[in-house]
């Protein structure tokens, strides 16, 4: 074989001094990297504007290249290097999609690039979601199972809308990556976290099978589009994280303002409410396709949640009605006794004799 050689275009100039201060995945950071190209490349940056996204190959010139097993982060087993994403290998090539912030003659403003200052830049190329986003055609990721998870959820949810199909999505995202399918729920072996009470949670549990009723879906109201999906037998998970800004480029300009009108002012006629509905179901189906790259996706351990445990019954002294014993308080169940929780759309608040009081943040 003939010899080859590569040689630098650039460096990166980033706050990270030592591999300790990188995150463990550049995407997941807002950290703004600068990519300078040397000057004898930057007519190459010409039409690089056009570009949201872009895959950066850089070399990881401080990492060992002696190194053939690997013991990634998130499962904590002994891989082949070639099936990790480690740093030490071989050949240190280092890869990264990054979002294009904005150029400045021949320095890149990105984010997603986790790489140590002054690492050396071998390539930059424009990243396609229809060329280097890949489809499993294995798991929930299919999308013709996608379209059948969004049409039962439309059952369950009464219409198609922007947010459920995103919970689908998600969904998707988080069972492929921790490697599991539908649950039954039953055994609460798997658990979904969801951080909102919106649209999405049902969207969570159609596609996941984790509800509120079989006690495997767990709701944290910290009004976030998150879920988390993680396994009993070791805690570990994943955490799907949608941000409201990103997902705003699928909403045009009318569907906002329906919306506006509809749904947050309550002002609309029923043609109004039929016009949002169509275009809700169709910015519903565009979400299918969103690449997951417009999500923070993260790996994550999760505190140990007890399983939902039985009580026993007993009988209210003031209505007669059976309830469970941890909500009868002095003989009476706590609607009798005059103050009791619940969530609603604004999250959880609390109800004196039966009017909503203070709302619990």
């Amino acid at each position: 074989m003939e010899e080859f050689s590569v040689r630098p275009i650039g460096v990166i100039r980033s706050p990270y001094r030592e591999p300790s201060q990188t995150p463990r995945q550049g995407r997941f950071s807002d950290e703004v990297v600068e990519i300078e190209l040397f000057p004898e490349f930057e007519k190459g940056l010409k039409d690089i504007e056009t570009c949201t996204h872009l895959i950066v190959l850089y070399w990881l010139d401080r990492a060992k290249r002696d190194v053939l097993t690997a013991i990634p982060p998130h499962d904590g087993a002994e891989h082949g290097v070639f099936a990790t994403r480690s740093p030490h290998r071989p050949n240190p090539i280092g890869f990264s999609v990054v979002e294009l912030i904005e150029r400045k003659g021949r320095v890149l403003k990105v984010k997603g690039l986790d790489a140590i200052d002054e690492t050396p830049v071998v390539d930059i190329k424009p990243y396609s979601s229809a060329i280097d986003s890949v489809e499993t055609e294995t798991g929930p990721n299919k999308r013709s199972e996608f379209k059948g998870l969004l049409l039962k959820a439309k059952e369950f949810h009464g219409h198609i809308c922007p947010f459920v199909a995103l919970g689908v999505k998600m969904s998707a995202i988080a069972m492929e990556r921790l490697g599991v399918e539908k649950t039954e729920g039953i055994n609460e072996e798997i658990l979904a976290i969801v951080e909102c009470n919106n649209c999405l949670v049902d969207g969570v549990q159609v596609a996941t099978g984790c509800t509120f009723g079989n006690n495997s879906l767990i709701y944290l109201d910290l009004g976030k589009n998150a879920l988390t999906l993680v396994r009993r037998d070791d805690w570990k998970g994943v955490r799907v994280y949608a941000d409201a800004e990103r997902i705003r480029r699928y909403f045009d300009k009318e569907a906002l303002e329906l919306f506006e009108k509809v749904v947050v002012r309550r002002e609309g006629s029923r043609e109004d409410v039929e016009k949002l509905k169509g275009l809700w179901e169709e910015i519903g189906w565009k979400m299918l396709d969103m690449s997951e790259d417009e999500f923070k996706v993260e790996f994550v351990e999760v505190e140990p949640i007890e399983r939902a445990p039985i009580f026993e019954s007993v009988r209210c002294k003031g209505c007669g009605e059976l309830a469970m014993a941890t909500r009868v308080k002095d003989g009476l169940c706590l609607k009798c006794a005059g103050g009791y929780y619940a969530v609603v759309g604004r999250g959880i608040v609390k109800f004196v004799d039966g009017k909503m009081g203070e709302v619990i943040r």
